[in-house]
């Protein structure tokens, strides 16, 4: 499912609050998490089984790599936080000043694409991509903002 212009995959999580990491999926230990791992993992903690993501049908093979496991979970981050600014655009936009919020959230949805893909260009270490992204997008925010109410 994509929102927003970035896969949201999430994390998986036991009962206990422990989170599912890359090597407790990747039980045969190859790096890669398989449909069968996925699923195998899924029925220990009593989830449904669903398929991995629309993602991996792309490359045409049924397996994640640690890498793209790293990036999914990345990515569900900075989903939430993109989502926790929407919630702020809509509480700072009102009244009169509504008219910019799908504006704002037009710019916004397109930083979020352009810095992901930016970052990951540019071969930053993709672990702190998420961090840098919430700094990078309350700073867009702010600046957007400024700009729309001094413009008016």
């Amino acid at each position: 499912m994509s929102i927003n212009g970035i896969y949201q995959f999430g994390t998986l999580t036991t009962k206990s609050g422990k989170v599912i990491d890359f090597e407790d999926i990747d039980r045969d230990n190859d790096g890669k998490i398989s449909q069968q791992e996925f699923n195998f993992i899924q029925k220990e903690l009593c989830m449904d089984t669903v398929e991995l993501s629309d993602e991996t049908q792309k490359k045409d093979d049924k397996n994640v790599t640690d890498y793209e496991f790293v990036l999914w979970n990345q990515e569900a981050h900075m989903q939430e936080s993109f989502d926790t600014v929407c919630v702020q655009v809509s509480t700072d936009f009102i009244g009169v000043n509504a008219k910019f919020s799908p504006q704002i959230l037009r710019e916004l949805r397109l930083f979020l694409t352009d810095f992901k893909e930016s970052y990951i260009k540019d071969g930053e270490l993709i672990t702190e991509m998420a961090v840098k992204f919430d700094d990078a997008l309350q700073k867009k925010y702010a600046d957007i903002k400024q700009e729309l109410l001094q413009d008016k």
